[in-house]
Protein backbone atom coordinates (compact mmCIF):
# COMPACT_ATOMS: atom_id res chain seq x y z
CA UNK A 1 0.00 0.00 0.00
CA UNK A 2 2.75 2.33 0.68
CA UNK A 3 4.15 1.91 -2.57
CA UNK A 4 0.84 2.60 -4.30
CA UNK A 5 0.61 5.67 -2.20
CA UNK A 6 3.70 7.39 -2.99
CA UNK A 7 3.34 6.69 -6.82
CA UNK A 8 -0.60 8.09 -6.32
CA UNK A 9 1.68 11.17 -5.44
CA UNK A 10 4.47 11.82 -7.27
CA UNK A 11 1.91 10.51 -10.52
CA UNK A 12 -0.29 13.38 -8.82
CA UNK A 13 2.63 16.10 -9.28
CA UNK A 14 2.39 16.84 -5.22
CA UNK A 15 4.98 18.69 -4.12
CA UNK A 16 6.79 16.72 -0.64
CA UNK A 17 8.11 19.70 1.50
CA UNK A 18 11.79 18.52 3.07
CA UNK A 19 12.85 19.58 6.56
CA UNK A 20 15.62 22.47 6.21
CA UNK A 21 18.22 19.88 8.26
CA UNK A 22 18.28 17.63 5.83
CA UNK A 23 19.16 20.19 2.68
CA UNK A 24 22.45 19.75 1.75
CA UNK A 25 24.75 22.77 2.70
CA UNK A 26 26.75 24.37 -0.27
CA UNK A 27 29.61 21.99 -1.49
CA UNK A 28 32.70 24.04 -3.81
CA UNK A 29 34.73 20.95 -5.87
CA UNK A 30 37.60 22.57 -8.45
CA UNK A 31 39.47 20.69 -10.19
CA UNK A 32 42.94 21.21 -12.44
CA UNK A 33 44.71 18.92 -15.13
CA UNK A 34 47.91 19.43 -16.19
CA UNK A 35 50.29 20.33 -15.80
CA UNK A 36 49.81 23.78 -17.07
CA UNK A 37 53.70 24.44 -17.38
CA UNK A 38 56.30 22.48 -17.49
CA UNK A 39 59.58 24.18 -15.39
CA UNK A 40 62.22 21.31 -15.72
CA UNK A 41 62.44 19.70 -19.15
CA UNK A 42 63.28 16.46 -17.62
CA UNK A 43 59.32 15.94 -16.06
CA UNK A 44 57.65 17.20 -19.12
CA UNK A 45 55.80 13.41 -19.49
CA UNK A 46 54.09 14.33 -15.60
CA UNK A 47 50.27 14.50 -16.02
CA UNK A 48 48.74 15.66 -13.12
CA UNK A 49 45.17 16.02 -11.49
CA UNK A 50 43.97 18.11 -8.61
CA UNK A 51 40.61 17.92 -6.94
CA UNK A 52 39.53 20.58 -4.17
CA UNK A 53 36.10 20.21 -2.34
CA UNK A 54 34.90 23.07 0.43
CA UNK A 55 32.14 22.22 2.50
CA UNK A 56 31.65 22.45 6.34
CA UNK A 57 34.20 25.09 6.49
CA UNK A 58 36.61 23.17 5.56
CA UNK A 59 38.76 21.92 2.62
CA UNK A 60 39.58 18.84 1.21
CA UNK A 61 42.39 18.68 -1.34
CA UNK A 62 44.12 15.71 -3.25
CA UNK A 63 47.18 16.22 -5.81
CA UNK A 64 47.38 12.50 -8.28
CA UNK A 65 50.64 12.70 -10.27
CA UNK A 66 51.93 10.36 -13.22
CA UNK A 67 55.21 10.03 -14.79
CA UNK A 68 57.67 11.03 -11.80
CA UNK A 69 60.64 9.17 -11.10
CA UNK A 70 59.91 5.75 -8.90
CA UNK A 71 60.05 5.43 -5.23
CA UNK A 72 60.97 9.53 -4.69
CA UNK A 73 59.49 11.92 -2.02
CA UNK A 74 58.31 14.99 -3.43
CA UNK A 75 57.37 18.70 -2.13
CA UNK A 76 53.84 20.06 -3.47
CA UNK A 77 51.89 23.09 -2.38
CA UNK A 78 48.90 25.46 -3.33
CA UNK A 79 50.54 28.68 -4.48
CA UNK A 80 48.76 31.99 -4.34
CA UNK A 81 48.86 32.41 -8.71
CA UNK A 82 47.24 30.66 -11.73
CA UNK A 83 51.07 29.05 -13.32
CA UNK A 84 52.57 30.76 -15.79
CA UNK A 85 56.00 30.06 -18.34
CA UNK A 86 58.31 31.63 -15.61
CA UNK A 87 58.49 29.10 -12.70
CA UNK A 88 58.10 32.27 -10.21
CA UNK A 89 54.75 33.22 -11.59
CA UNK A 90 52.74 31.36 -9.52
CA UNK A 91 54.08 33.52 -6.34
CA UNK A 92 54.67 32.12 -2.75
CA UNK A 93 52.65 29.60 -1.02
CA UNK A 94 48.98 30.11 -0.19
CA UNK A 95 48.95 31.05 3.76
CA UNK A 96 45.62 31.02 5.45
CA UNK A 97 45.93 33.64 8.89
CA UNK A 98 48.25 34.03 11.18
CA UNK A 99 48.91 30.55 12.82
CA UNK A 100 51.86 29.73 14.38
CA UNK A 101 53.30 27.21 12.26
CA UNK A 102 53.59 27.04 8.87
CA UNK A 103 52.39 23.11 8.37
CA UNK A 104 49.49 25.02 10.17
CA UNK A 105 48.09 28.20 7.69
CA UNK A 106 49.62 26.78 4.20
CA UNK A 107 48.14 23.91 1.97
CA UNK A 108 51.16 20.82 1.97
CA UNK A 109 50.19 17.87 -0.52
CA UNK A 110 54.01 15.97 0.16
CA UNK A 111 53.87 12.99 -1.70
CA UNK A 112 56.10 9.65 -2.23
CA UNK A 113 56.07 7.74 -5.75
CA UNK A 114 55.45 4.21 -6.03
CA UNK A 115 57.10 1.76 -8.16
CA UNK A 116 55.46 2.86 -11.49
CA UNK A 117 55.97 6.54 -10.71
CA UNK A 118 52.98 7.96 -9.65
CA UNK A 119 52.24 9.61 -6.34
CA UNK A 120 48.91 10.94 -4.40
CA UNK A 121 49.04 13.66 -1.94
CA UNK A 122 46.09 14.71 0.25
CA UNK A 123 45.33 16.87 2.92
CA UNK A 124 42.19 18.57 5.21
CA UNK A 125 42.31 21.85 6.13
CA UNK A 126 40.22 23.39 8.91
CA UNK A 127 39.28 26.35 6.56
CA UNK A 128 38.34 27.64 3.76
CA UNK A 129 40.12 28.83 0.74
CA UNK A 130 38.58 32.05 -0.36
CA UNK A 131 38.18 32.74 -4.39
CA UNK A 132 41.27 34.30 -5.72
CA UNK A 133 43.37 33.99 -2.85
CA UNK A 134 45.13 30.81 -4.42
CA UNK A 135 45.66 29.69 -8.32
CA UNK A 136 47.81 26.91 -8.23
CA UNK A 137 49.63 23.48 -7.04
CA UNK A 138 53.20 23.36 -7.69
CA UNK A 139 55.68 19.75 -7.30
CA UNK A 140 58.75 20.91 -6.26
CA UNK A 141 62.34 18.50 -6.03
CA UNK A 142 62.48 17.84 -2.44
CA UNK A 143 59.85 17.03 0.15
CA UNK A 144 58.81 20.38 2.40
CA UNK A 145 61.47 21.10 4.93
CA UNK A 146 58.78 21.33 7.94
CA UNK A 147 60.74 24.61 9.99
CA UNK A 148 61.07 26.51 6.41
CA UNK A 149 58.71 25.68 4.10
CA UNK A 150 60.87 25.25 1.42
CA UNK A 151 61.27 22.19 -1.18
CA UNK A 152 63.75 22.68 -3.76
CA UNK A 153 63.09 23.70 -7.26
CA UNK A 154 59.53 24.59 -8.85
CA UNK A 155 59.22 21.35 -11.17
CA UNK A 156 55.37 21.22 -12.86
CA UNK A 157 52.57 23.74 -11.87
CA UNK A 158 49.09 23.38 -12.25
CA UNK A 159 46.46 26.09 -12.34
CA UNK A 160 43.66 24.97 -10.31
CA UNK A 161 40.64 27.79 -9.67
CA UNK A 162 40.07 27.61 -5.65
CA UNK A 163 37.28 29.16 -3.92
CA UNK A 164 35.72 29.76 -7.37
Amino acid sequence: MKTSMLGALVGAGVLVAVPAIAVAERVLVDHGRGPTAVHDAAYSDVTTQVHSRAASGGTDVRLMVRGLPANRSFGAHVHVAPCGTDALASGGHYQHGAAVTLAEREVWLDFTTNADGEGVGTTHIPWLIAAGTAGSVVIHANPTNTTTGAAGARLVCTTVPFGQ
